[in-house]
């Protein structure tokens, strides 16, 4: 029996992206039963939002047909949890690769547990990301760690979203190689890609610019600015000589 109960309805945003890998954070009730905090989407941007709110105890108001009110759901927490699954077009129509993508998520999840756990290792997290499968969709146990702003939880996502599809073959590369030749199931993500190259190369030079984020400072009001400020915006605002796509 599916452990996740869908509690929002996904027709009542302002999708960027509308289809491809959908993500959720999850509300865990006991081991075989969760329900979202919010509805599975395509545009990450709204785990932006869901992010500062959180951290800064503030509301932004509405963000593309979504306004996330206060839940505290990562106070004094270890760890958190995403469901991860596949999306339609939210016009409804079907995207031409949903059963490819529903595959790989599905058939693939452990390589993606490995890359993650990579990167967290290279982060020093005392916990790292565990995955298991729930019929169609993954819920992963995640490290607090990503959920303290919105550059992280950015940043995580976008992992998910570039690497579910790693092969057994490159999972175990060195990850300057990695992240040099891999390439994201989506053909559109290869832009978006650059993004984790960055992130991968500020975490060798300097991880501590992605703890403690002081808005302020990068001029990114506690407003719907905060619902575009993800780990593309943070690398623009660190690096401006490399103009990384959002």
């Amino acid at each position: 029996m599916k452990k996740i109960k869908e509690l929002q309805e996904r027709k009542t945003l302002g999708e960027g992206r509308n289809y491809g890998t959908g993500f959720s954070i999850l509300n865990k009730i006991d081991d075989d039963k969760y329900e979202t905090y919010l509805p599975f989407t395509a545009c990450r941007d709204y785990l932006n939002d869901f992010a500062f709110c959180e951290e800064k105890k503030v509301e932004i108001g509405n963000a593309c047909e979504y306004n996330h009110k206060v839940l505290n759901c990562f106070d004094g927490k270890t760890e958190f949890y995403f469901g991860i699954n596949t999306l339609h077009n939210q016009s409804g129509s079907n995207w031409n690769k949903y059963d490819e993508h529903s595959k790989l998520l599905k058939n693939n999840y452990k390589n993606l547990e490995i890359l993650l756990n990579r990167i967290e290792e290279l982060l020093n997290l005392p916990m790292k990301s565990s995955i298991e499968l729930d019929e169609e969709t993954l819920i992963i146990t995640t490290p607090i760690y990503w959920s303290q702003n919105g550059p992280l939880i950015s940043a995580y996502t976008l992992l998910i979203r570039c690497f579910f599809n790693i092969t057994d073959k490159m999972v175990n590369m060195s990850l300057d190689e990695i992240f040099k030749t891999h390439k994201p199931f989506i053909q559109a993500d290869g832009y978006m890609f650059k993004n984790l190259q960055g992130f991968y190369s500020q975490i060798l030079k300097d991880k501590s610019v992605f703890e403690n984020i002081n808005y302020e400072k990068y001029n990114i009001p506690p407003n719907t600015t905060v619902h575009n400020f993800g780990i593309g915006g943070l690398l623009i605002k660190l690096t401006k000589s490399l103009q990384y796509e959002v």
